[in-house]
Order: structure tokens, then sequence, then C-alpha cells
């Protein structure tokens, strides 16, 4: 059965969604920085119908994240189904060809309980979630490479607030690799969460500190570490913090990453305006 449902995706014409109207388009620029240099620029352009729903995208985020400095194959992306209980995007190449699909189903909550990505026939990156009474994940299952069995991959604990206070990563074998906790306070115009993450021989050891007021969310990191993001290498260093402004329904607009001596590395900007 699952067989068919994934032939049947896969037939499906990319037309329908993608042939809105677009009402709104979405600019996303991520510049590196360089003791105020640009050293790097990527660029993201997403276009919405009159509810805001996207209908495409150029230079989706699939390239971005993969972190590579240049990309000689310009893709775009499209929605072919977004209901409530199944979302299917097609990434497409300069000559409309489907390099791969993603699918998304939801339970009756709205809940995202099964994601998988279909490239050249295969079917990669299958999960499942659990949640629990508020909406909250609760459970991450990975699907095994060599058979049908998924295994727990990661879980989550909150407090009666619904805000994350536990998380746990396992191998494939089920043996406990990481283990993070949040304290939280809140405060009359702020919410605080600090970050610890258990090290052997040491015990819980502070990572970061997250300061919410409003729609702007401070992070201040006590750790290096890297990542991808936005087609660029984001570097988080020890004594550096992180800026993230939001708008009202909770999309980004502005990210500013600052290294230990406050000069600016990383500035994201995304900015929408009406066709």
């Amino acid at each position: 059965m699952k067989t068919f449902f994934l032939l049947l995706i896969l037939s499906l014409p990319f037309y329908g969604i993608s042939q809105k109207k677009p009402f709104y388009k979405r600019t996303l620029v991520a510049y590196e920085m360089n003791k105020q240099d640009t050293i790097n620029k990527k660029v993201m352009i997403t276009y919405l119908d009159s509810l805001k729903n996207v209908i495409s995208t150029e230079n989706n985020i699939s390239n971005a994240i993969s972190g590579a400095k240049t990309n000689p194959v310009k893709t775009h992306s499209i929605i072919e189904i977004d209901s409530d209980s199944l979302y299917v995007s097609a990434e497409i190449d300069k000559n409309g060809d489907i390099i791969s699909k993603i699918i998304r189903i939801y339970d009756e909550n709205k809940n995202n309980i099964e994601k998988y990505q279909v490239r050249k026939g295969d079917t990669i990156d299958w999960q499942k979630r659990e949640y629990n009474e508020f909406g909250k994940y609760t459970k991450l299952y990975n699907k095994q490479k060599e058979s049908n069995d998924f295994i727990l991959s990661m879980e989550w604990t909150y407090d009666e607030k619904g805000n994350q206070i536990v998380e746990k990563k396992y191998n494939d074998l089920g043996k406990l690799i990481e283990y993070h906790k949040n304290e939280i306070e809140y405060k009359k115009n702020e919410f605080i969460s600090t970050r610890f993450s258990y090290e052997n021989g040491k015990g819980f050891v502070k990572k970061q500190k997250n300061i919410t007021s409003g729609n702007i969310q401070k992070t201040y990191f006590y750790e290096n570490k890297s990542g991808y993001n936005y087609g660029l290498k984001l570097v988080f260093v020890n004594g550096g913090m992180q800026i993230v402004e939001r708008d009202a329904a909770d999309n980004l607009k502005e990210l500013k990453v600052f290294d230990r001596d406050n000069n600016l590395t990383i500035l994201v900007k995304n900015i929408e305006v009406l066709l």
C-alpha cells in the first residue's frame, strides 16, 4: 500500500497550486561578514498567494542548507498538495524535471506525524513523530536503512506551560548519547531559558541562554559550535551572541550573529512586499 502511495505522489503533475497568482514576494538575503565587509551572500525568494500560503520558491532552503559555496544547478520548489492531512512539495530543475519530493502526513489535529523525501525513486530521511495533548512533539523515530523498523532517535519533556525542559538523543542501538535540560525562568516581561548539556566527568555544563522579550530573542553562547543555514556556515563562539527578531506572524524578520568582540559576522534579512 505504501509503495502504491509513493508511486501516486511521484506521478502527480506539478500544476494546481503552482499556477495560483502570487500576491506577495518574500526575499530572504543572508550575508556573511568579516570586519564589515560582505564575503558571502545568499538570496532565497518565496512567492505567496493572497492568504500568504507558499506557492513556490527559488534558490530554496534545500539548496541553502547544504553549505556549498556554489550550486551550479539552479532549482525552485513548488507545492503540489497542501491539505489538512497531506503536504507534497517538489524540487524542480531548470529543465522542468523533478529532482525530489518532500511528503508530510498530518493527523486529525494537524500534527506532522510522518515525513520523508523521495529522490531518484528512493525513499530517504523517513521519520515519524509522536505528540502530546498540547501538540508538542514528544518522540522522534527514524527508519532504519536495512529494514522497515523505526527506532527511537529523540524524545522531549515539557513543563506545565509547554516549554521544553528535557531533550534526549539515542543512537541506532538505543543507547543515550546526548542529554540536555533547560532551566526556565518566567519574568514579567521576559522569558529566560538556560540550556545545559551532560558531559562525562563534568555533569551538566551550561551551553547557552535565551532571553525572549516581545518579538526579540537574544541568545548568549557558552561554547563554540557551528552549523549551516540560509546557505551559509553559521559560527557561534563562546562569549558571542545572536539576536533574532520576528514579526507578528512569527516569521523571521532579522537575524544577527556576533563574535565575542561584538563584531557582526552574520546578517539575515527577510523582506515581504505586495506584488
